[in-house]
């Protein structure tokens, strides 16, 4: 192969499959997992939960920009006085959170950052950076026949992650 056609295939090559200098490594994109449970209270209301402090300082916050705040109903009657959930109870809120975070992951690149319970809800962080994707499969589970507990959810974009920073400070 001459020089010509040799720099010729490799200009088509990076073309076709774009620089990878400037690619962020796997590893970089998901840290090393460093999950710390927290508890304390929000407006006075108790809560517990486990979030993954490894993003803290992560470095591709503005690529995934966009916030999900997913709220999953839990079944009163199987809380304690103080609104959080007894055993039964958080293996079925987990059950459908872990669902739904894998249905957004096999749509995108979504960093699951942890959740909270508290005040008769699970909610749930995730960051990705294709809201409309997220919101067409969520539209999708809402209302879905035979989902075992309600939920509501929010989108907002938050380059800074300032939604889930207070969660992740360690």
């Amino acid at each position: 192969m001459s020089l010509l056609n040799g720099v010729m295939f490799a200009s088509l090559i990076s073309l076709i499959f774009g620089s990878m200098a400037n690619a962020a490594k796997p590893q970089e994109i998901f840290p090393v997992e460093k999950f710390m449970v927290l508890e304390g209270k929000i407006d006075g209301k108790p809560v517990i939960g486990s979030f993954n402090a490894a993003y803290k300082n992560y470095a591709y916050k503005k690529k995934f920009s966009w916030c999900l705040r997913l709220s999953i109903t839990l079944n009163e009657a199987a809380l304690y006085a103080n609104g959080l959930p007894k055993g039964e109870e958080i293996a079925v809120a987990n059950k459908l959170e872990d669902e739904l975070v894998e249905g957004i992951k096999s749509l995108t690149v979504a960093h699951y950052l942890g959740h909270l319970f508290g005040d008769t809800f699970l909610h749930v962080f995730v960051y990705f950076d294709d809201p409309d994707v997220v919101h067409q499969y969520l539209q999708s589970q809402v209302n879905k026949e035979g989902l075992v507990r309600g939920f509501a959810y929010e989108i907002q974009q938050d380059p800074q992650w300032l939604i889930a920073a207070p969660f992740i400070k360690n």
